[in-house]
């Protein structure tokens, strides 16, 4: 029988502050791409007064939040408990009990813990069940009549064995210097297997996972996770660094891991910059992850309120202008409307194509405004050629690297095993434009920002090529440098006939960890 990793990061009574779990919450993100989360299910327990203020968070990650502990009663007056249906009524799926800490620090006995356990299965909680000798009775040669002894006493409260894990951790191998060999750990779990075999069922002992808890890290978790009977770890000290990334993905590691360096040379052949590998790399990486990138309604609240164009308190600034970038997205190809040209070269009135408009309205700003705007054009590879051709005739727009600069292109996926698309006949046609989100690493690459930068640039007006109606306006500008805002969008209330596209948003969560939403 297969059985799914799962690997627990208990955070014990850390980390200090809300600032360090976010911060480490975002050195977690970066490296999700390297995680397969269909191989390995990840729950992290943190303090109990924060289960609920990161469950938004660790689920944005893809992994659950799994409690320290329960009490061992129904609700009634027990000061400082809660119960596992408190738990279970929080959303939450998993819960550790038996720790090596709450028997030792807690005088928590065999029989407490079995208590908790038939509270839980009551429930319908999962249960992380921790059990291990110490050294003196590891010394003594004890090991396996102890695990004996705290699993026995649990074993006639269970009834539900997919909701239980076992968590084996040698208490003499946690903080004490010494380390349990692979070797070791794998003697004494297939014990573990042998005895629920034995007690329980075979279908059981088959079935159900064990963890290994004794000082993992990431030198060492490669080599553990190899072994038949460990079905991965409960991290303690090194779930609260960084690189507890790397024991995730060593259990599970992601299709990126394994494709990876034929896009990066792929890429470097083709010239692309580092900007262009980067971006990539990350929107790789949420693919072969499994990542689900969608937004649940029900993590998010309706925008109440926005200012009105009408009653902006500003006064338009024409100086503001100099410092300004008109900039449109032209990378699109007309190819739903059977075009192989850019989509702004298409027809509007009176003989004049997207293109040729767009430069009629900033020739007539550049006179309303009384100044030498600057105007320039994000194309693709497959736009360029096209529209510079036919901005030729309006010498006034600019030229070359002061009219455009040019998206990055990315490899095309083959759906089947997520490899580098190929295709002999033309090689073209193994790339694609990366869309408007490119915009950013497109300007960073291509050395247009840092040319716009040093002559004086600040801001940038950004539309499409076929919106004809977006154009500048000076209030609106002014109310955006005020505001000192990085980031604004001019939006419209929708009407009836609005059926496509979406709406504005906001997270529930973002008040709880601001560094961790864009709004």
């Amino acid at each position: 029988m297969s059985r799914k990793f799962i690997v627990g990061g208990n955070w014990k009574c850390n980390p200090k502050t809300y600032k360090e779990c976010n911060e480490l919450l975002k050195a977690w993100k970066k490296a999700l791409p390297n995680v397969d989360r269909s191989k390995v299910e990840v729950v992290i327990c943190p303090p109990a007064l924060w289960l609920t203020s990161f469950t938004e968070s660790f689920e944005g990650l893809g992994f659950g939040v799994c409690a320290q502990n329960c009490g061992k009663t129904d609700a009634g007056a027990f000061t400082g408990e809660w119960t596992a249906a408190n738990l279970v009524d929080l959303g939450l799926k998993w819960t550790l009990l038996g720790h090596s800490e709450r028997r030792s620090l807690y005088g928590e006995t065999d029989e407490d813990v079995a208590e908790k356990v038939g509270k839980c299965q009551e429930a319908g909680l999962g249960v992380i069940l921790c059990i291990g000798e110490k050294l003196e009775e590891r010394e003594g040669g004890k090991t396996d009549e102890v695990n004996k002894r705290q699993l026995g006493a649990c074993l006639p409260k269970i009834k539900d064995w997919d909701k239980i894990v076992i968590a084996y951790e040698p208490v003499w191998a946690i903080g004490t210097g010494k380390v349990a060999t692979p070797e070791q750990a794998e003697e004494t779990q297939k014990a573990i297997r042998a005895y629920l075999s034995q007690a329980v069922s075979s279908a059981v002992a088959e079935k159900v996972r064990i963890q290994y808890g004794g000082s993992v890290n990431p030198e060492n978790c490669a080599e553990l996770i190899k072994q038949p009977n460990i079905d991965g770890f409960l991290v303690g000290g090194a779930s609260l660094k960084p690189s507890f990334m790397d024991i995730i993905s060593a259990v599970g590691p992601s299709k990126m891991v394994e494709v990876w360096p034929a896009y990066a040379s792929k890429m470097e052949k083709e010239g692309c910059n580092q900007a262009a590998i980067d971006a990539f790399k990350y929107n790789f990486g949420v693919l072969s992850s499994g990542a689900d990138v969608m937004l649940p309604e029900s993590k998010l609240d309706p925008v109440e309120s926005l200012p009105t164009y009408e009653k902006l308190k500003v006064k338009p600034d024409a100086r503001l202008l100099k410092k300004t970038l008109i900039l449109k997205l032209n990378g699109g190809l007309g190819t739903g409307m059977g075009l192989d040209k850019a989509k702004s070269l298409l027809e509007v009135t009176g003989g004049n194509t997207f293109l040729d408009l767009i430069a009629k309205q900033v020739a007539n700003m550049k006179k309303e405004f009384k100044t030498d705007l600057k105007f320039m054009l994000m194309n693709s590879f497959a736009t360029s050629a096209d529209t510079l051709e036919a901005l030729k005739k309006y010498t006034d727009l600019g030229t070359g690297s002061d009219l455009e600069f040019v998206q990055n292109k990315a490899p095309k996926v083959t759906e089947s095993d997520l490899s580098p698309a190929t295709w002999e006949k033309d090689s073209s046609h193994e790339w694609c434009p990366p869309g408007h989100g490119d915009l950013y690493p497109a300007m960073l690459g291509s050395g247009t920002l840092d040319k716009l930068l040093k002559k004086g640039y600040r801001y940038m007006f950004v539309s499409n090529s076929d919106n004809l109606g977006a154009t500048m306006d000076l209030k609106i500008l002014a109310h955006f440098v005020q505001s000192e805002a990085p980031f604004m969008m001019e939006v419209a209330e929708r009407t009836d006939a609005d059926k496509k596209g979406g709406h504005l948003a906001q997270s529930k969560v973002r008040q709880l960890i601001p560094s961790l939403i864009p709004w």
